[in-house]
C-alpha cells in the first residue's frame, strides 16, 4: 500500500513547493478547504498527538482545489464549482474573460494553451473528482499574490481606473451583493462577457434575498 501523505506532503509532490518555507498561507487555503469538507482526510492517533493525512482519492480533488482557489478566493466558492454544475459554468465564463489570451496576469506567467483548456474543462462534464485540470500557471498565484489575494481581487485592485463592470465584479468579489446588484442595474452593454457576469450576479443577489425570506419564515413559525 503506497504511504499516506499529510497535505503539506501532497502538496510539494503536486507543486513542487515546501508550505513550511514557501507559503503558510498556502497550507493555510488547503486546511479551510478540509473545514469545509471538500477535501477529504483521515486521522491517526499516535503518541502525545494526532496524525492527519489526505484520504485516498483526494490528491487530485487537492490538486484542483488549490488551481480553483487561486482565482476564487472564498473556499466555499471552490466547493460550490465541485457540486453545483450551473455555478460551475457561470465561474468559466469568468475564467475565461480573465484569461483572454494574455500571456501573463499580474506578472504570472500563464501557458495559454492550458488556461484555454482549464475553462474548457469548466464548461464540459470533466471530472473534478478524478482528473487533474490543466495549470495554467508557471507559479501558483497563492504564492506570488500574498495573502487574501486572488487572481481575481489583485487584477482588479491594480487598475487605476475600473469601468463599470470592473466595480461590480470587485463589489460582488469583496461580497457586497447589495452594492453590487446596483451596479448590475445600472451596466447597459452589448458585451457578451459583461452580460453573463451581470446575469450571474442577479441570480446570485435573488438566491440571497430568498434565502434570508426563508430564514425569516422559518423565525416567524
Amino acid at each position: 500500500m503506497a504511504s499516506r501523505l499529510t497535505i503539506p506532503e501532497a502538496m510539494r509532490q503536486l507543486f513542487g513547493i515546501d508550505v513550511a518555507s514557501q507559503s503558510q498561507l498556502l497550507k493555510t487555503k488547503a486546511d479551510s478547504l478540509v473545514r469545509n469538507k471538500l477535501i477529504k482526510i483521515e486521522t491517526e492517533q499516535k503518541v502525545q498527538r494526532r496524525s492527519k493525512y489526505l484520504a485516498p482519492g483526494q490528491m487530485t480533488v487537492l490538486f484542483n482545489a488549490l488551481l480553483l482557489n487561486a482565482v476564487f478566493h472564498d473556499p466555499k466558492d471552490v466547493k460550490r464549482i465541485f457540486e453545483n454544475k450551473a455555478y460551475r459554468q457561470e465561474c468559466a465564463k469568468a475564467v475565461r474573460a480573465l484569461f483572454g489570451s494574455n500571456n501573463s496576469l499580474m506578472g504570472i506567467a500563464l501557458n495559454n494553451g492550458f488556461a484555454v483548456a482549464f475553462a474548457d474543462a469548466l464548461a464540459g462534464d470533466f471530472d473534478l473528482y478524478q482528473d487533474k485540470l490543466p495549470n495554467p500557471f508557471a507559479v501558483l498565484p497563492q504564492l506570488a499574490l500574498g495573502k487574501n489575494q486572488s487572481l481575481l481581487h489583485a487584477l482588479l485592485a491594480q487598475a487605476a481606473a475600473m469601468g463599470p463592470a470592473d466595480n461590480l465584479l470587485l463589489a460582488y468579489l469583496q461580497g457586497d451583493l447589495d452594492k453590487a446588484e446596483q451596479m448590475a442595474s445600472l451596466i447597459d452593454t452589448d458585451n457578451d462577457a459583461v452580460n453573463h457576469l451581470k446575469r450571474h450576479v442577479e441570480k446570485v443577489c435573488l438566491e440571497a434575498v430568498e434565502f434570508e425570506d426563508l430564514l425569516t419564515h422559518f423565525r416567524n413559525m
